[in-house]
């Protein structure tokens, strides 16, 4: 059970559009943060952790989620991470605070990594509610930051009532299975990163693993585009943030169908399968730098409702490949996070 303070410290980090989205949002992300909030101080599971990762830090508490006092008179709960599994670029993730949600209760976290030098830890990680794009969202701020993932999201309802697009009467769906769209959405991620050699520090393709729960939920999708298959996309129930609804497992389009306005006519055809209900929302995770796949997002009746964001205090190295988009008197780092799902794939329209 979640204590009064940690639910009310989620709150206050949560999405603005929770509230009128869905009515019982504070009842839905207690129970999406309650699992994370569970390990804290479980000896067991950072055990097993540690045999997993292979890093020469023994003692299992470490590797356990940890709620741990700021000197201000606050508290934090963390956990460390690594951006894409890999044991070079560890992260302390912010799972819930007391601080406030601003650049002045942000720098209050700096502390925290202190308390993982075990792992040399290259940064902090936020969600941060709202875009973080946005000037100023962060300014004046004594540290560095930059988005790892924006979180797009909309509700089921309302994209179903959108228009139409162009493209729409184009598009077919058609089941696939997770051993043939892995396959071919492999084949579209090696096509993009042939001109796009940084794809996967913002996007990696779906395996035939993470394509099972969608198969499962019979929303794995072959795209036809005028009867030839162009493509994969994917859907499975994932409630989180305090939403209820489906996240986009993987939406990969192949180069002749890429740029053409094909991407929302995918997502209006994937939002007309799901077996939703109101208030159930389609959502997902889109890197800040993949312009093609955040305006399929958009054009398909989403918006950008939270951000999950590095940050950077003085004197920490910060994470390789991250854009320094701090202000001009910020301190600079010398050198995005969590695998991202379909939404941030090469998709886009």
């Amino acid at each position: 059970m979640i204590d009064a303070d940690v639910r009310a410290a989620l709150e206050v980090w949560s999405p603005a559009e929770l509230p009128s989205w869905n009515p019982a949002w504070r009842e839905e992300l207690a129970r999406w943060a309650e699992p994370s909030l569970a390990l804290v101080g479980d000896a067991a599971w950072g055990g097993a952790v540690r045999d997993a990762v292979q890093l020469p830090v023994a003692d299992p508490l470490l590797w356990a989620n940890r709620h741990l006092s700021l000197s201000s008179g606050g508290w934090a709960v963390t956990g460390i991470r690594f951006r894409g599994r890999d044991v070079t670029k560890p992260f302390v993730d912010v799972i819930a605070t007391s601080v406030t949600p601003d650049a002045t209760g942000i720098a209050e976290l700096a502390e925290v990594l202190v308390q993982y030098e075990a792992f040399a830890p290259r940064c902090l990680r936020v969600h941060l509610p709202g875009d973080a794009r946005s000037a100023g969202a962060l300014a004046g701020a004594p540290f560095t930051s930059a988005p790892d993932q924006l979180v797009v999201a909309g509700s089921v309802t309302a994209v179903n009532a959108r228009a139409r697009t162009a493209r729409s009467s184009a598009v077919e769906l058609v089941r696939s299975t997770p051993e043939a769209a892995a396959a071919r959405v492999a084949g579209i991620y090696a096509e993009v990163q042939r001109s796009r050699p940084d794809l996967d520090e913002w996007a990696t393709p779906a395996s035939a693993d993470d394509l099972a729960d969608a198969d499962d939920e019979g929303l794995l999708f072959d795209v036809v585009v005028e009867g030839r298959t162009a493509g994969v996309v994917a859907a499975a129930r994932d409630d989180a943030y305090g939403f209820t609804g489906f996240g986009v497992e993987e939406i990969a389009l192949d180069a002749e169908h890429r740029r053409r306005g094909y991407g929302p006519a995918v997502l209006q055809h994937l939002a007309q399968r799901l077996p939703a209900e109101a208030p159930d929302v389609l959502w997902g995770h889109v890197h800040p730098d993949n312009t093609p796949s955040l305006r399929n997002a958009l054009a398909s009746g989403r918006t950008v409702v939270s951000s999950l964001v590095w940050v950077t205090p003085t004197g920490w190295p910060g994470m390789p490949g991250t854009p320094d988009t701090s202000t001009p008197d910020a301190p600079r780092p010398s050198s995005t996070g969590v695998s991202p799902d379909g939404s941030s794939g090469p998709g886009a329209p």
